[in-house]
């Protein structure tokens, strides 16, 4: 079976969880006897031995493999979503709007240049593409769907043109897999789909044992600081603003809990207001994005990772704690929540059930323990190669449609 991918970005762009699911599903499937064509719509650094095809129009170029220190390269429509510091809802730049119609156009070239049985097309910016291609070359079409607008926005006040993006490909599409039935619900139920239509195959882990690293924050456990990480965008999805009113209750009982923010957004400026606001100024700490060894220091050296997202399909960075052995609390807004009972849950708005988890993880050492051992079993079932055998299932049943349609 030979497959034809259509992606936004691939690691080490470090844009977020989408690229990491990419590239963890991808290999995956390799491994089960998938040929896999990734196509992504510019030219970047890519970490892989698969084949790589960049729609850069004349000079697209295939290649299979390019390991490189060099920073990758980072496209300038890569924040989907922007907010004013009041709050307010700003469009999707026209560029990135520009550049998914741009992409689709060369998806119809690639997809008459290439040999495949079927498609299969990564989050709405690639879904143009995918249908592009599948109307060039009459293959199936599979949209795999890591976020909605409604994800993205926080609630319904969605950007209408990702709206249609979105409305259109869920009707067109062949099939549709869903990263977790919190986001299977939101297709059924904001945009009509039939639920037989959409199969539900959640996001993974690497399950190989994480290298053990020198700890980070020394200074502050040599005060007597118990340590609590939020990591992620910090935008209205992600809840940070939720982190930072939980801190504030977290704090009033208990003043040696220190929070850790990591990440950036458009929402950096606002959230560092309300911890001025607040008075917070000394027991929450920005510390920039981190990612790769020092995402990983800091998650070995927390005592509790919250991530309190307002709207989350999954939530990777969950399993990612999880698997350095770091216990987590989530909200119950997430995919991610369906597939853990070892983890403390909250609604994302209960700031004062969030405190009382985040106080309760701090103070009792055992249960804090019990949570990350447990916890860490747990993920061991959550394996990129249990995702990725769902996924092939979903390619096997739709080629075997396909043919009969045929015949």
């Amino acid at each position: 079976m030979k497959v034809l991918t259509f992606g936004w970005d691939y690691p080490p762009v470090k844009n977020g969880g989408l690229g990491v699911a990419c590239m963890g599903l991808t290999q995956e499937l390799v491994q089960l006897g998938i040929e896999v064509i990734f196509v992504l719509p510019r030219e970047q650094e890519v970490e892989s031995d698969i084949r790589f095809i960049f729609g850069t129009g004349n000079s697209r170029i295939h290649f299979r493999e390019v390991t490189s220190t060099l920073a990758p390269y980072q496209s300038s429509w890569s924040t989907l979503v922007g907010y004013s510091p009041d709050g307010t809802k700003r469009h999707y730049a026209h560029s990135l709007i520009a550049e998914v119609y741009r992409y689709a156009r060369e998806a119809t070239a690639i997809a008459k240049e290439e040999e495949f049985d079927l498609i299969h097309a990564h989050d709405w910016t690639s879904y143009l593409a995918g249908l592009s291609a599948r109307t060039a070359s009459g293959k199936p079409c599979v949209l795999h769907v890591h976020a909605t607008s409604f994800d993205q926005a926080g609630g319904p006040n969605v950007d209408p043109e990702i709206f249609a993006i979105e409305s259109r490909a869920f009707r067109e599409a062949d099939s549709i897999i869903a990263v977790s039935n919190f986001t299977k619900d939101l297709i059924v139920e904001k945009h009509g789909i039939d639920p037989q239509k959409i199969m539900v195959a959640h996001n993974g882990v690497d399950t190989i044992e994480p290298m053990r690293l020198s700890p980070v924050l020394q200074e502050w456990r040599r005060e007597g600081k118990k340590l609590v990480l939020f990591h992620g965008r910090i935008t209205l999805q992600k809840g940070p603003d939720y982190f930072v009113r939980a801190a504030r209750r977290v704090v009033d009982v208990d003043p040696n809990v220190l929070f850790i923010v990591s990440g950036w957004g458009d929402m950096e400026h606002q959230v560092m207001q309300l911890v001025a606001e607040l008075g917070l100024s000394s027991h929450v700490k920005f510390v920039g994005s981190l990612w790769g060894k020092e995402r990983d220091q800091m998650y070995q050296s927390v005592d509790l990772f919250v991530m309190p997202s307002v709207s989350e399909p999954f939530g990777l960075v969950a399993l990612e704690a999880l698997a350095h052995g770091t216990p987590v609390l989530i909200s119950k807004q997430s995919g991610v929540a369906e597939v853990l009972a070892h983890a403390l849950k909250a609604d994302f708005w209960d700031t004062e059930e969030m405190a009382n988890k985040i106080l309760a993880a701090t103070r009792y050492e055992p249960m804090r323990m019990q949570l990350a051992t447990y916890g860490k079993d747990e993920i061991r079932g959550l394996s990129w190669r249990k995702a990725a055998e769902k996924v092939r299932a979903v390619f096997a049943r739709l080629l075997e449609w396909s043919r009969n349609i045929r015949t």
